[in-house]
């Protein structure tokens, strides 16, 4: 891997060299304000040949001289094409929370793993579901995944590069590399590709012998955007490949020790201690989106979606394992347990489906109607057996837009014969404001399983929820304070107990949670501030702090319009709260009643660079950790990664 990374920084720094590297603007920090951040200027002269007045495929000349920059791409979303919105979004090359790499600190530290990147990650919030009908439930590894939602199509008038290498404690390595290019002015193609490891921070036998991998992970999309000559039709798709590998260590071995006296210690064993348990999430997507403009208002469009995906989990030492308590059981009945068993589970997922409509925009309105077909089915390997349902869908989206300023969007969707989810937002100058009510299915995983821990083969009514979500906007050029109120009542909540298996509740579970994010800035200092509180009423079944802070302080130092500098100071604060455990045959968090983990404060001091079009961070992490205090869990028996020292770069290239 080592080798691989510095073959291909080799390589893109050779190439570099040969890039343009003009730094016209006046600022670096990413205020939207400041004259492109240091970039070449998109209004700076430029000569063109006599073709340049030609459209379609004759319109990309490379005879054409151009200062390529972040002016000469763009890239848009399939969202943003379905709503028919002419989004035109250009590279980010601000420093402003740069550092932040991770990812529970891109979520605004509102996600949680078990202490190292590339571990199963969950909500800390409770979240209504993001779509309806039967999920697999399988989930703690896919926001590593490229999402759908989240690809970028591009339209370039050169090749466009996007490097991306993270290193911090704990072997945590992350390299992104995208890639797009118009083959002519009509059709751009490109893929993205992430490699993302991490080491142990726990010994195993495993780690004894020099096998320090905790985790390997590999993600790959090709795409491609067209569209014709007349603009009438146009066409997106990918193709999504993803491998998620873990050396699941199961969480911290107390011995004799308690849970808070062995956060004193670095060289902690692991309580999956034979180094023999892995899980394995893998998977292939295909992805088309078309559409065909017959005029503004009457438009057909149409998605395809094809998914094959295998879930898998081993654990060669379960006879041990089930002895020390890490599964509450075993389902089969020895005459003479043997010493070593194992525990084997796999998931075969497959789903095909299509979306099919109308849509159109006419003076500020905008409407999409459609149909949807869905088939899913799962096989279990252990059970030799599987379950398959066929979903049919009706939605209807309409929009009104008052101006440029003010918008109403009212949403449903309907599976016939079980879910359907109701939608409405607002947006002002001053207030948003979003209402939904949902009724979704229980997950795949939490009806079914089979393998020599956990069966149960189960029927659960739907999760009805209702969720209020609303923010004042006030502030100006330099400050902005806006706060917010979120309001949830879930009824037939799923949530899996002290021994991991699924109950539902008919408790009404509300949730009350002000919020207030606010920032500013003078002259060259910097200054952001999130706030949370949560409150909730009713079944203690899903678990979070009452309180989170985040705040962030920095200052800007610039040297002769080319080194743009920016030092500062991270700070995330939990309140104390029952975190779940973490169980890896089922992907799923779990309630444990065992430990309260403490409230905790953890600051991160860093520095960010800008050089031309290089970006660079150097980072000290968890800077007080062994000062202040001890270290803290991020999770039930998963410390945090200890105070330590990261970096990382990212280069944008546009020729």
């Amino acid at each position: 891997m080592k080798k691989l990374l510095a073959i291909l920084l080799v390589f893109i720094s050779y190439q570099a060299v040969y890039a343009q590297f003009t730094s016209q603007g006046t600022n670096g920090f990413g205020n939207s304000s400041m004259n492109n951040s240091g970039f070449p200027d998109p209004k700076s002269p430029k000569t063109t040949n006599q073709n340049s007045k030609k459209t379609g495929r004759a319109a990309l000349d490379d005879s054409t001289r151009l200062k390529y920059g972040p002016h000469s791409v763009y890239s848009f979303k399939e969202d943003e094409i379905l709503n028919g919105l002419n989004a035109k979004n250009r590279p980010d090359t601000s420093l402003t929370l740069f550092q932040r790499y991770l990812y529970t600190e891109k979520s605004g530290f509102l996600l949680q793993d078990l202490g190292n990147q590339g571990t199963a990650l969950r909500s800390i919030f409770w979240q209504s579901p993001a779509t309806i009908g039967v999920q697999s439930g399988y989930n703690a590894y896919l926001p590593y995944a490229f999402q759908t939602k989240d690809i970028n199509y591009y339209n370039t008038k050169s090749p466009f590069s996007d490097v991306e290498y993270y290193l911090g404690a704990g072997g945590q390595t992350t390299l992104r590399f995208s890639f797009a290019r118009n083959v002519d002015s009509l059709w751009n193609i490109g893929f993205d590709l992430q490699r993302m490891v991490s080491d142990k921070n726990l010994s195993d036998a495993a780690y004894k012998t020099g096998d320090k991998t905790l985790t390997g992970q590999w993600g790959l999309v090709l795409h491609s955007n067209y569209q014709s000559k007349n603009k009438k039709y146009r066409i997106l798709g990918h193709i999504n490949y993803f491998d998620q590998g873990i050396k699941d260590q199961g969480g911290v071995k107390l011995g004799n020790l308690t849970a808070l006296d062995i956060l004193k210690y670095s060289d902690n064993a692991a309580l999956l201690e034979d180094g023999v348990t892995e899980s394995n999430d893998k998977f292939i997507k295909f992805h088309v989106y078309h559409e065909f403009q017959g005029f503004k208002g009457l438009q057909l469009f149409q998605m395809i979606d094809v998914e094959n995906r295998k879930i898998q989990f081993k654990d060669m030492a379960f006879q041990s394992n089930l002895a020390n308590g890490f599964y509450p059981k075993t389902y089969i009945q020895y005459i003479q347990a043997p010493d070593k068993d194992s525990l084997y589970n796999e998931i075969q997922w497959k789903e095909y489906a299509h979306k099919t409509g109308l849509k159109g925009i006419y003076r500020g309105f905008n409407y999409q109607a459609y149909f949807k077909q869905r088939y899913w089915s799962a096989f279990n390997a252990v059970e030799n057996a599987s379950k398959d349902r066929f979903e049919q869908y009706v939605g209807l989206k309409l929009k009104q837009s008052f101006g440029q300023k003010y918008d109403f969007e009212a949403q449903g969707e309907y599976l016939i014969g079980s879910d359907f989810f109701l939608n409405a937002k607002l947006e002002t100058p001053l207030l948003s404001v979003q209402a939904k009510h949902t009724s979704a299915s229980p997950s795949f995983v939490s009806t079914w399983t089979y393998n020599t821990a956990y069966r149960w083969d189960k029927k659960f009514e739907n999760i009805v929820s209702d969720e209020i979500d609303g923010s004042f906007h006030f502030g100006k050029k330099s400050t902005y304070f806006n706060p917010g109120l979120t309001v949830q009542s879930i009824t037939g909540i799923i949530y899996f107990d002290s021994k991991t298996n699924p109950i539902q509740t008919n408790e009404l579970l509300g949730i009350f949670r002000p919020k207030i994010e606010t920032g500013a800035r003078w002259n060259k200092w910097n200054v952001m501030a999130n706030v949370y509180w949560n409150k909730q009423t009713g079944p203690d079944v899903f678990r979070a702090p009452e309180l989170i802070f985040q705040g962030n302080l920095s200052v800007d130092l610039q040297y002769k319009k080319l080194l743009y500098t920016q030092l500062g100071l991270d700070l995330h604060y939990n309140s104390a709260y029952k975190a779940p455990a973490y169980q890896p045959v089922l992907q799923q968090y779990f309630i444990q009643n065992d430990l309260e983990l403490p409230a905790f404060a953890q600051v991160d001091a860093y520095v960010n660079i800008r050089i031309n079009r290089v970006r660079l961070f150097f980072k000290y992490a968890n800077a007080l950790q062994g000062l202040l205090g001890n270290n803290h869990y991020t999770a039930y028996l998963h410390p945090a990664m200890y105070r330590s020292f990261g970096y990382g770069v990212r280069w944008l290239l546009f020729d």
